[in-house]
C-alpha cells in the first residue's frame, strides 16, 4: 500500500450528506507510507555522507506533534537515524480545537551517502512503530547547500541551494497542504521533460483541464531560458536584471508547478528563484528591482521554500515584507487615494501567509482585512451607489483611484485583477472555513461572470466569438475598460468562477452559469495556448513556446492550478465524495 486511504474526514463533506461536494480540505492521513526521492546535485560524490534536510506536508489532523515519535525513514526497509520535528503546525481562527492540534509541515535532517550520482529513493513511515533512532539534534540546513555556479544561475549571483533535494510525490502534494487548495495532479503522460512544440502544435484540444497543465510545463522552461538552445539573448527572459518577469510572484508559480507535478527541475528552480528573490529584498522589505512597489512584495514562495527544504533562513526577510504591505491603505472608502484589488491581495496574502507561519495576533489583522473587503463588496456601508442594473459581487472603486483606466468618477472593479483577490481569500479560508469568505467568493463569481462576454473582437486565430474577460467593467455591467487583448486572463478568470461555482455547491446556492462561464473561458485559454506555439520560431532566435509578456507565466498560473479540482469537486457524485482516498 503506498498510502493509507484518505477516509478520516469525509464526513467533512457536510452534516448533511445530500451535498455531492468534495471537502475543502483534504481528509486526514493517521498512518501510512510515503517515498520519497532524494535527487544529488552536481556537487555530491559518491559514498560521502551528505547533510540532507527537507519538509513534508500533512493533510488536518493527521498527525499530532506526539505522534511525530512515530514518523520513521527507511531505506530498503531499515531505519535509519533522523531527527524530526514540527516546522508549523494547522492554524485555525475560527476553532480552538483544530488550532495547532495538528502537524502541517514535520521536517526531516538526515544524513545520506549516495551509492552512485543517480537519484535514491527512501521511505517515510507514520501511524505505526515509533522511530527508533532518534537524531535529537537538529543542525542548520545551510550546513548541506552550495552556491550555485551554473544553469539559470552562476556563482556571481550568490545564489543557494541544497545539495541535495527530496521530492515528494504529486499525488500528495496536490492535496493542499501547502497551497492551502487542493489542485489536480498532472497526468502520468505528462513528464517533466519539455514537450516538442511541433507535436503540442498539432494538438488542438486535450481532454479535460490538461492544456493548461502543458503550458505551465512548457512556459515554464521559456521563462528559465531553456526552451531552446537557438533563441538568442535578446529574445531570452532577463530576470536576473528586469522587474518585469517578477510580477505575480515568479518563484511562488514555480512552486505551484511543483505542486502539482512532482517534478524534481520545478523545485530547484523554484528553490533558487526564491533565494535570488529573497537575496533582492531590501530591510525595507521591497524587491530591489521595483523598490517601493508593493504588488512586488511577496511571501507566498518564502513559506514554500522554508517548508520543503527546511531551511529557516528561508524566512529571514519575512517580517519585513509583511511590513511593507502594511503601507498599503486596504480600507477603501470614496475618499481613499490610489486603490487596486491587486494591491489589497498581496497584502492579505503576505498578512495570511504570516499567520500560517507564525500565528499571534496576526490572525486578528487576517480577520481586519478579510471583514474590509467583505464590507466593500456589500457596498461599503451604503458609500457604493447601485444605479439602474448594478452587477452584485464586484469590489466597486473609483477609475481615479485606479490610476484612470475607467472615468475618474465612475464605480467599476477589474475582472482579473479580482482573482487575485479570490485567491488570497482561498488562503484565508483554508486556515477559517469561514462561511462569509466563502459567499465572498461565490458572489465575486456573479461578478466575474457578468465582466465576461462573447465577442469576435479577440486577438487569437480562431473564426468565431470567443469568451473574454473585461479588464474593467461598471457597476451597471457597462465597459470600463477592454480590448482584444483580455483574452490572455481567460486561464485566471475561469479559475476565480470555478472556485465561486464551487462554494456556490458548498452552500447550496447553485448557479449552473458560473460553471458554464468558467468553461467558456477555459475553452478560450485552450485556444490561446496554440495561439502561443511557435515551432519554428528558434530557427529565428525566437523561443518556440512564447510567453509575453514573462509575467504572464504567473498571472495565469499561479493562482489557476486549482481550476480543475474545483470544477470535478464541485460536480462530483456522493459516491465519488465518499470512494475517495490513496491506495
Amino acid at each position: 500500500m503506498l498510502f493509507a486511504r484518505l477516509v478520516a474526514g469525509l464526513i467533512a463533506v457536510s452534516a448533511s450528506c445530500a451535498l455531492a461536494v468534495e471537502p475543502f480540505i483534504a481528509p486526514a492521513v493517521p498512518n501510512g507510507s510515503l517515498p520519497v526521492q532524494l535527487v544529488p546535485t552536481e556537487v555530491v560524490t559518491p559514498g560521502s555522507n551528505r547533510l540532507v534536510t527537507f519538509g513534508v506536508p500533512f493533510p488536518r489532523g493527521s498527525l499530532s506533534v506526539a505522534g511525530l515519535e512515530t514518523l520513521r525513514v527507511l531505506k530498503g526497509g531499515q531505519e535509519i537515524p533522523a531527527h524530526v520535528s514540527q516546522m508549523t503546525p494547522w492554524r485555525h481562527r475560527g476553532n480552538a480545537a483544530l488550532d495547532g492540534a495538528s502537524v502541517r509541515v514535520a521536517r526531516i535532517q538526515i544524513q545520506y551517502a549516495f551509492a552512485s550520482t543517480s537519484p535514491e529513493s527512501i521511505t517515510l513511515s507514520w501511524g505505526g512503530t515509533p522511530r527508533q533512532q532518534n537524531v535529537a539534534s537538529l543542525v542548520s540546513a545551510r550546513n548541506g547547500w552550495h552556491t550555485v555556479t551554473s544553469g539559470s544561475f552562476v556563482s556571481s549571483d550568490n545564489v543557494q541551494e541544497p545539495d541535495v533535494y527530496a521530492v515528494l510525490p504529486k499525488a500528495w502534494l496536490s492535496q493542499g497542504a501547502l497551497k492551502g487548495v487542493r489542485s489536480q495532479a498532472f497526468d502520468d503522460s505528462n513528464t517533466e521533460a519539455r514537450d516538442n512544440p511541433t507535436t503540442n502544435s498539432g494538438i488542438s484540444h486535450w481532454p479535460e483541464y490538461r492544456e493548461a497543465d502543458r503550458a505551465i510545463k512548457n512556459n515554464f522552461y521559456s521563462s528559465i531560458n531553456e526552451d531552446d538552445a537557438s533563441v538568442t539573448v535578446g529574445n531570452q527572459c532577463h530576470y536576473k536584471t528586469e522587474y518585469e518577469p517578477w510580477l505575480y510572484d515568479r518563484a511562488a508559480s514555480m512552486f505551484v508547478l511543483y505542486e502539482r507535478s512532482g517534478f524534481y527541475k520545478a523545485l530547484r528552480e523554484a528553490v533558487r528563484a526564491s533565494e535570488f528573490y529573497t537575496d533582492h529584498v531590501n530591510s525595507s522589505g521591497y524587491f530591489e528591482f521595483k523598490n517601493g512597489d508593493t504588488k512586488y512584495v511577496y511571501a507566498e514562495n518564502l513559506a514554500y521554500r522554508y517548508w520543503l527544504t527546511g531551511d529557516d533562513t528561508a524566512l529571514d526577510r519575512l517580517s519585513a515584507i509583511v511590513s511593507a504591505q502594511g503601507g498599503f491603505n486596504d480600507a477603501w472608502s470614496p475618499g481613499t487615494g490610489f486603490w487596486t484589488e491587486r494591491h489589497a491581495a498581496f497584502k492579505l496574502l503576505a498578512y495570511q501567509v504570516d499567520y500560517e507561519l507564525n500565528g499571534g495576533s496576526q490572525a486578528n489583522n487576517v480577520a481586519t482585512l478579510v471583514g474590509r473587503l467583505i464590507s466593500h463588496q456589500n457596498g461599503a456601508n451604503g458609500q457604493i451607489p447601485q444605479p439602474s442594473g448594478y452587477v452584485d459581487g464586484g469590489l466597486y472603486h473609483l477609475g481615479s483611484q485606479h490610476d484612470g483606466d475607467w472615468a475618474n468618477g465612475s464605480y467599476g472593479a477589474s475582472g482579473w485583477m479580482s482573482v487575485l483577490v479570490v485567491d488570497a481569500m482561498l488562503r484565508a479560508y483554508s486556515t477559517s472555513e469561514d462561511p462569509a469568505i466563502a459567499n465572498f467568493i461565490r458572489r465575486m463569481g456573479n461578478f466575474l461572470r457578468a465582466a465576461t462576454i462573447n465577442t469576435t473582437d479577440h486577438m487569437y486565430n480562431f473564426g468565431g466569438a470567443l469568451a473574454l474577460p473585461r479588464y474593467a467593467m461598471l457597476s451597471n455591467g457597462a465597459n470600463g475598460q477592454m480590448g482584444s487583448s483580455d483574452v490572455e486572463h481567460a486561464l485566471d478568470v475561469a479559475a476565480g468562477l470555478a472556485w465561486a461555482n464551487y462554494f456556490a455547491e458548498l452552500t447550496q446556492q447553485s448557479d449552473p452559469r458560473l460553471a458554464d462561464t468558467a468553461e467558456d473561458l477555459y475553452f478560450t485559454y485552450d485556444e490561446g495556448v496554440n495561439y502561443w506555439i511557435r515551432p519554428g520560431g528558434p530557427g529565428a532566435g525566437l523561443p518556440a513556446y512564447r510567453t509575453s509578456p514573462w509575467r504572464k507565466f504567473g498571472w495565469e498560473h499561479r493562482v489557476s492550478g486549482g481550476l480543475g479540482w474545483a470544477m470535478n469537486a464541485a460536480t462530483a457524485s456522493a459516491d465519488e465524495v465518499f470512494a475517495s482516498g490513496f491506495d
